[in-house]
């Protein structure tokens, strides 16, 4: 329960911050409860959303050193929630709309449903390139020839014997890519699509491969995660990634930007809290196919990500995915375990 505390204190501070913000944009009771509900449920979703994100977190955080397993709060933290869940909006609806950052950040404080409506225009580019990303993180756990333990056998066995098949992810990927852009209608910009998602592979490769390669043989991946600052950015690559969806959802619940990263600030400390509660615990040793489970839900978010451009996908779909197929492998897990 110690890795916690912060993650409480942390939320008390932030829904402090939202009452007080409510209270001055209203002057009234109800814009405090307004900011202050505005803040729970953005955590809330963050929270509920991002348990695929721990797992996958924890498998890498286990490979580094103490001195970076704790780096990853003190120096990820203002890095998740300054970085991604406030700045990021800004520099995109910057990059979208030809404004300065300044321009852009002043636009957010000052004109913010503006602001809202450059921010969902930019989100086919946002889920092209953050399903790509997140489309190689699954392809290339199932695509692995060297997998020995599987949970859905009869689907994860021949689909890891296509692993030593060279550059089969990246080459599903781009499939996908062009398969969702030539369906995207009028009001959609296929191009932009492809660039963004062709982005997103290109981050990819830059953040995992070439680290690998830097160490030598692919292989030695353990040993590249402990080269402790190299992991330690590509696991904030991730949670940036993770994070896209989240973002330009919150725009449905509220238009003001510190509140937005507030919220989803205090669900980036909850599952980082219990990530590290995994680490201390070594929890995930015991439940086999936890982390099946978690590659699967990021199979499918990424794939909605992606078939989101065509379909809107209401949110709660993506979450209620991610806690039935996290659940389910929890189950499995534990018939296992009494299986001995």
């Amino acid at each position: 329960m110690r890795q916690f505390y912060a993650a409480f204190m942390v939320a008390a501070f932030a829904l402090c911050i939202g009452a007080g913000l409510g209270y001055w944009q209203t002057a009234s009771l109800t814009g405090v409860l307004m900011g202050v509900e505005a803040v729970a449920i953005l955590a809330l979703m963050e929270t509920a959303e991002s348990m695929d994100n721990a797992i996958v977190d924890y498998g890498i955080l286990k490979t580094m050193s103490p001195q970076w397993q704790r780096r990853y709060m003190s120096w990820g933290m203002p890095i998740s929630v300054l970085g991604m869940r406030f700045l990021f909006p800004i520099l995109l609806v910057a990059i979208v709309a030809g404004l300065s950052p300044w321009q852009a950040a002043r636009l957010a404080m000052m004109e913010p449903q503006r602001y809202a409506h450059i921010m969902l225009g930019a989100r086919d580019m946002i889920a092209s390139f953050g399903g790509a990303f997140l489309l190689l993180i699954a392809l290339n756990y199932f695509l692995d020839d060297d997998k020995t333990h599987h949970w859905v056998t009869w689907v994860e066995k021949p689909v890891a014997r296509l692993g030593g098949v060279p550059a089969l992810p990246v080459g599903v990927t781009l499939a996908v890519l062009m398969g969702v852009s030539r369906l995207m209608g009028p009001g959609h910009d296929p191009l932009a699509f492809l660039f963004w998602g062709c982005g997103g592979i290109v981050a990819y490769i830059l953040g995992k491969e070439v680290l690998v390669w830097l160490i030598g043989e692919p292989g030695a991946a353990p040993l590249m995660m402990k080269g402790g600052l190299l992991s330690f950015l590509y696991l904030e690559f991730i949670d940036a990634s993770f994070s896209f969806d989240g973002v330009i959802s919150a725009f449905a619940i509220t238009t003001d930007p510190i509140i937005i990263a507030l919220g989803l600030g205090v669900g980036a400390m909850f599952v980082r809290s219990m990530t590290l509660s995994m680490l201390k615990t070594n929890a995930l040793a015991e439940y086999v196919y936890v982390e099946h489970g978690a590659f699967y839900t990021i199979l499918i978010l990424s794939l909605l990500m992606l078939c989101g451009v065509l379909v809107s996908v209401p949110e709660w779909i993506t979450g209620l995915v991610g806690l039935l197929l996290i659940g389910g492998a929890f189950l499995a897990s534990l018939a296992h375990k009494r299986q001995g």
